[in-house]
């Protein structure tokens, strides 16, 4: 590929990255008298209407990065356009990405982790703070300078709050690093990046992500399986006390996470068990993928082996340590508790399996659930508490709850005898509208025939049926679900024990059903 000899008024220096949208290139500000990276982006990909597209994120770049001045974060000098590309001038970093630190064989100690994840949460408290979210941080979006400054680059995908163009429906990011509510069309918001900074920390201290395996692995466990506790996966028990604040900073529920970056920094700096330096020490500093600004034109680099959007410092600010814990601003705190639950291990009906953690709706007592829950886990397993706690939702009476669940038991015999506990006719429960409303939006058990077999095209059709409920992540629900179950009856209860309690059950089983035929 041929490199030109100026992109807008900038002389070309050298090729620094490439990717699929255009190249970044190390150039040369006449006017400042500095080095600057360029990142571009080809004239084809501007031409799209898709809102969503690269050429659209990239103008979300330029807008989101330059209303940021902090010494964490690449700023952005100019947003250009030319015949050829569009183009986006940054400060030039001279220095390597993180993921190149931290690569096997090498680690970086506890201090040296906690002085990049201090810089870090500094950083991106900054953005959050003026209303915008990165939304992928990564080691290859986070820059070393050759100063030991860690700097936060690639805002090309960040959601501002004057934005709706990273819809929550669009899985935007890098799997392993995304955080559940991005997979779940749950509202986004800075505590997607506090997610993403708990698996970083996790990273950087164990050697592994917390979260590994295909692509649809990764999504699958990050909605609905718990992580290993560092300590485990690390077999150090010396990184017991980030435990704490590594599950705290993936909680599946957002409400259960640091409130914001500066919560979290606050967690970490309590660690530090010696005093930590403001910037990596010299001697671990990798040297510059371009050292001479005036150097030979090189060949284009992969992206993957090279920051995906460099930059660095002409001058660079005098590092200020932040404020104290002591004389900090204590962040709002919000509840334990929130109207979305935390999504914990899959509630498969297996032996074994542990009762998923499902609280009692609202007035109704445990104990008054407790009978139906142990009757039902006779014949469903643990899915159970997860099927009578959801249907008790808007219920009235156990003899109600009884008919709601009835339809989870697959032998017809053991179903009648369960509903006859209920007493009463065995037909929808009518004695509240909220009930009246449930079974006429579901299947009672008189629509389907006890122990109808799963069919070809079943998931196919449930996947389809459950996109507008789960999201994305609405394929690999279907499949795993499926693949434990033998009929139709056990097929939608399981994947009604998969639902947050955000999602309408009753709508999700009624559209199972109707896709079902």
């Amino acid at each position: 590929m041929s490199v030109p000899s100026n992109v807008g008024p900038y002389p070309i220096r050298g090729v620094i990255g490439q990717g699929a949208m255009g190249m970044v290139y190390l150039a040369h500000d006449p006017v400042i008298d500095r080095p600057v990276a360029i990142k571009t982006i080809h004239r084809r990909l501007l031409e799209s209407n898709d809102e969503t597209s690269i050429a659209a994120r990239f103008r979300v770049e330029a807008k989101a990065a330059g209303r940021l001045t902090h010494r964490n974060i690449v700023p952005v000098y100019q947003f250009g356009e030319d015949d050829e590309c569009a183009y986006i001038v940054m400060e030039y970093v001279a220095g390597r990405n993180l993921r190149e630190y931290v690569q096997p064989p090498r680690k970086l100690d506890v201090p040296q982790v906690l002085c990049v994840m201090l810089q870090l949460l500094d950083g991106l408290h900054y953005a959050h703070e003026r209303g915008i979210v990165h939304r992928d941080i990564k080691p290859a979006n986070l820059l070393i300078s050759d100063d030991g400054r860690l700097k936060i680059t690639d805002f090309g995908i960040a959601r501002t709050e004057s934005s709706n163009l990273t819809r929550a429906t669009s899985i935007i990011g890098s799997p392993g690093y995304i955080a559940p509510e991005q997979y779940t069309d749950r509202e986004i918001d800075r505590r997607v990046d506090v997610f993403s900074a708990g698996v970083l920390l996790y990273r950087m201290l164990s050697g592994t992500t917390p979260f590994v395996g295909t692509d649809d692995a990764i999504m699958y466990k990050i909605v609905y399986e718990a992580h290993k506790p560092l300590s485990e996966q690390a077999k150090e028990p010396a990184l017991a006390p980030f435990d704490a604040v590594i599950d705290r900073a993936l909680a599946k529920n957002p409400a259960e996470r640091y409130p914001s970056a500066l919560a979290m920094r606050t967690a970490l700096q309590a660690l530090a068990t010696e005093p930590l330096p403001e910037v990596l020490p010299a001697h671990l500093l990798l040297p510059p993928l371009l050292e001479d600004p005036d150097a030979t034109r090189a060949a284009p680099k992969k992206a993957r082996d090279v920051p995906a959007a460099p930059s660095t410092p002409a001058t660079v600010a005098p590092y200020t340590p932040p404020p104290s814990s002591a004389s900090m601003p204590s962040p709002p705190l919000q509840p334990a508790t929130s109207p979305i639950a935390p999504l914990h291990t899959p509630a498969m009906s297996q032996p074994g399996t542990s009762p998923p953690s499902v609280p009692a709706p609202t007035g109704w007592d445990t104990a008054a659930l407790a009978e139906i829950e142990h009757e039902l886990a006779q014949h469903v397993g643990a899915v159970a508490r997860v099927l009578v706690r959801r249907a008790a939702r808007g219920l009235s009476s156990q003899a109600e709850v009884r008919h709601a669940v009835a339809g989870a038991i697959v032998d017809f015999e053991a179903r009648e005898r369960f509903l006859a506990r209920a007493g009463g006719p065995r037909t929808h429960p009518t004695s509240t509208v909220a009930a009246t409303n449930f079974q006429a939006s579901t299947r009672t058990i008189e629509d389907t025939p006890a122990g109808a077999p799963m069919r070809q095209g079943d998931v196919d059709k449930a996947a389809a049926a459950l996109v507008s409920s789960m999201g994305p992540i609405a394929r690999i629900v279907a499949k795993r679900c499926a693949a434990s179950s033998t009929t139709r009856e056990q097929f939608v209860a399981q994947v009604l024990a998969q639902l947050t309690p955000s999602v309408d059950a009753r709508r999700v089983q009624a559209d199972l059903w109707r896709a079902l035929g």
